[in-house]
């Protein structure tokens, strides 16, 4: 038993040393989701983010893989506009059917049909935005944006649930989102990237009495696996309106029922397929 453990380990660490000596070995990392599309027939596939294929002549094609697997099918299109003195600009347009992932969640995040006798009808969801990015050695992104849908089903408001489905499922329930953030992505080795970002979003035309505004801030480590894949890791913090109340004292002590924001923090994970 003893001897089977030891070569299992052995193998293990062998396998580790060989992934970490391969990865030492090939180039720098790039920093990933900037305003830079990816060169023609380059392809991006993440778990978690983004997806994306470089059609040639500045432009890409990107898609989000989990919505799919909600039925709710999505593509974007993204052109690099301009590039000069180090600093890269481009702009994207896209569409959504978020109805099939309404569907799946009703009696979750929406009211069951055994409850209302409605489905949640054809929804087409469009955003818009631009990404402007540079940096030498690190690279910044700053990104504006703005999502809504040509028109929302009625019988669905908007959610009053955790920040990631609220920001998500908004526009579909009549609210547009909109969207400011940066990034800031710095190479610590050739095979480990650090990577820190702030958002700030309005949910808009809402007649709920929370507040529509959100902030995120987020920070994490992207570690390179062989030549092609990569392992991120990190974390997410969310401050936003739930209509939280709790007891604080006030100058005479006594304690009086005070409204406060919500703040969650959500741990991060995703693993990236990309080539070149």
């Amino acid at each position: 038993m003893n001897g089977t453990f030891r070569k299992t380990l052995g193998l293990t660490i062998g396998l580790a040393l060989s992934t970490f000596a391969a990865s030492a070995a090939a180039d720098p990392m790039p920093a990933r989701e900037t305003a830079r599309v990816l060169p023609k027939s380059g392809i991006a596939v993440g778990l978690m983010s983004p997806s994306a294929y470089g059609l040639g002549h500045g432009l890409e094609v990107t898609t989000m893989v989990i919505p799919w697997l909600l039925i709710s099918p999505n593509l974007s299109v993204r052109a690099q506009l301009l590039e000069k003195k180090g600093l890269v600009f481009s702009a994207e347009y896209g569409l959504a059917v978020p109805s099939g992932a309404m569907r799946l969640t009703q009696g979750y995040l929406f009211p069951s049909y055994a409850v209302t006798n409605i489905k949640p009808g054809f929804l087409l969801q469009q955003h818009a935005g631009f990404w402007l990015s540079g940096g030498s050695k690190g690279t910044w992104t700053a990104r504006i944006d703005v999502t809504g849908v040509f028109a929302n089903d009625p019988n669905f408001g908007p959610l009053n649930s955790y920040a990631p489905f609220n920001l998500w499922f908004g526009p579909a329930t009549g609210e547009p989102r909109w969207h400011l953030g940066g990034t800031y992505d710095h190479p610590l080795t050739d095979w480990l990237r650090g990577r820190v970002g702030l958002n700030g979003y309005l949910m808009g035309s809402s007649t709920s009495d929370l507040s529509p505004f959100y902030v995120s801030a987020e920070a994490g480590l992207e570690a390179r696996l062989g030549k092609r894949m990569r392992l991120a890791i990190g974390g997410v913090w969310y401050n936003y309106d739930t209509h939280d109340v709790e007891q604080q004292a006030d100058d005479t002590g006594r304690t009086q029922n005070v409204h406060v924001r919500t703040n969650d923090i959500y741990p991060t994970f995703d693993l990236v397929f990309y080539s070149p």
